[in-house]
């Protein structure tokens, strides 16, 4: 597998930031103590930032003003990197296992979008691009299907869409319990 970014989404978004790393040999489990250690004590020090307000978070003005020039609402569509921080500001964090736990944190830790997906339901090269004009529905992890607007920034495999900058991820690579490859998308804002 091979991950790429595709010039174009550079051109018309410069600035933008992506990262890959693959991890093999993971254990998924519900809880890791050392981890729900580090979740606690990061939330301790990410308190005085949040009680500013999340209008005052520079990153979050950055995720909501590319979310504006791709044609989504932030009030509508919240950038991950928000609806994170909101969690955490109203005292809870949104813990699922140790592969999405940790990609959360590191997402609040550096303030850009970390996510994960299953390699093993990957298929061919990954590339991040533009959403062409007729991209079909993602069915979103989260509920509901919904198509990226074009010119959104999207991350494909061969045959399919992975995730949409403003919409988040399919359900198509989705970690589950028996995931043990895993492949980490990191993206900013511009």
């Amino acid at each position: 597998m091979v991950m790429k970014l595709d010039p174009a989404v550079m051109e018309k978004y410069p600035g933008f930031h992506s990262a890959y790393a693959f991890v093999s040999g993971v254990t998924v489990e519900t809880e890791v103590e050392p981890l729900n250690e580090r979740i606690s004590g990061f939330i301790g020090e990410l308190a005085p930032r949040l009680r500013a307000g999340l209008d005052q978070i520079p990153e979050v003005t950055a995720f909501r003003e590319t979310f504006a020039k791709m044609g989504r609402d932030p009030s509508v569509f919240r950038p991950h990197i928000e609806n994170l921080l909101q969690s955490v500001a109203e005292g809870r964090f949104p813990k699922v296992n140790n592969v999405l736990d940790s990609c959360a944190l590191a997402s609040l830790e550096g303030m850009v979008s970390v996510r994960p997906y299953d390699v093993l339901k990957i298929t061919g090269d990954v590339v991040t691009t533009l959403a062409g004009p007729s991209e079909k529905p993602l069915e979103l992890e989260g509920g509901g299907r919904e198509a990226p607007l074009p010119g959104e920034i999207v991350l494909r495999d061969s045959g399919k869409l992975l995730s949409a900058y403003t919409l988040g991820d399919s359900k198509a690579a989705k970690i589950s319990f028996g995931t043990w490859s895993v492949l980490i998308v990191i993206w900013g804002a511009p």
